[in-house]
C-alpha cells in the first residue's frame, strides 16, 4: 500500500538508515517518532515532513504523494489560459520590484500540474495557525495547478482572521524555494512554534517587517534570529481547483 508511511520507510531502508538514524538526522532522540509515522500511528506535521524529505534526501512531493501519479484524478477539461509577466524585472531580496517595468506581451499557454495539499490551517482570531489533519475523505489531495518548484505545497485555509484577502476554504500555494519581495505575501514560522501568513515589507537591521493581510492585526517587527523560516506564497486558489487522488474514490 502506497501510504505516507510505506513511502518514509522504502526511502529510510533505500538509504540504509535505521529508524534511529534518521530521527538523528532530523534531530529528534528517539526512533519511536519514525515508527509511528510508518506504522501510521501518527502523522507527521508540516515541519517534520520538511525535515524527513531533508534528511532521505528526497523531494518534498516525492515524499507526501510519492513519485508515480498517474493514478490521481484530473478534470477532463484543464484550464488553460494565456498569462502575462513582467519583463526585465532585476531585484534582490528585500527590495521592491519596479513599478514601472513594462509588461511582456503573451508568452504561452499556462501549464497542467498538481501540488500536494499537505493540510489545513486553523486560524485563530489573531492570525496565528495550526497546521491540522485534513478530516476523513479530505486528505491526499491536490491543487490543479503548476509549480516549477519542486517542494511547493498547499495549505487549506480554515477560517476568517485573514478576510477579505484569504477566505475560509481557500488554498494557498507554498514555494519554499523562491524569492519574495516587498509586498509579497509569505508564510513565517518562529522559533517559538507560531505560524501566521503576512505581507513581506523588508528586512533591515536584523529586524523583519511583516504587515497584516488583515487591517484589523497591526504591523509586526520580528528579529531576523526568532524566524525559523519564511516561505512565499505563490497563490492564492478557490476551492474549486482541489482535486483528490484517485484513492479517495
Amino acid at each position: 500500500m502506497n501510504t505516507l508511511g510505506s513511502r518514509i520507510k522504502q526511502y529510510r531502508k533505500a538509504k540504509g538508515m535505521s529508524q534511529q538514524a534518521l530521527a538523528y538526522a532530523c534531530g529528534w532522540e528517539s526512533q519511536s517518532r519514525i515508527g509511528n509515522y510508518e506504522k501510521g500511528a501518527r502523522q507527521p506535521n508540516l515541519h517534520d515532513l520538511q525535515k524527513i524529505a531533508a534528511a532521505l534526501g528526497v523531494s518534498f512531493p516525492d515524499l507526501v504523494a510519492g513519485k508515480d501519479r498517474s493514478d490521481i484524478e484530473s478534470y477532463p477539461d484543464v484550464i488553460q489560459g494565456r498569462i502575462r509577466s513582467e519583463d526585465g524585472l532585476v531585484a534582490e531580496f528585500g527590495r521592491s520590484r519596479d513599478k514601472g517595468q513594462p509588461v511582456s506581451s503573451l508568452v504561452g499557454w499556462a501549464k497542467d500540474g498538481k501540488v500536494p495539499v499537505l493540510s489545513n490551517a486553523q486560524l485563530s482570531s489573531e492570525g496565528f495557525f495550526e497546521a491540522v489533519e485534513p478530516p476523513p475523505g479530505q486528505g491526499e489531495g491536490f491543487l490543479n495547478i503548476h509549480s516549477d518548484d519542486p517542494d511547493a505545497y498547499g495549505l487549506r485555509i480554515l477560517g476568517d482572521s485573514l478576510m477579505p484577502r484569504i477566505k475560509n476554504g481557500e488554498f494557498v500555494l507554498i514555494e519554499p524555494n523562491k524569492r519574495f519581495y516587498s509586498g509579497d505575501e509569505v508564510i513565517v514560522r518562529t522559533s517559538s512554534g507560531k505560524a501566521m501568513i503576512k505581507e513581506f515589507i523588508y528586512l533591515r537591521d536584523g529586524m523583519f517587517r511583516l504587515d497584516s493581510v488583515n487591517t484589523d492585526h497591526e504591523t509586526l517587527h520580528i528579529a531576523e534570529n526568532e524566524v525559523e523560516e519564511i516561505h512565499l506564497v505563490g497563490g492564492i486558489l478557490k476551492s474549486s481547483r482541489f482535486l483528490y487522488s484517485a484513492a479517495t474514490y
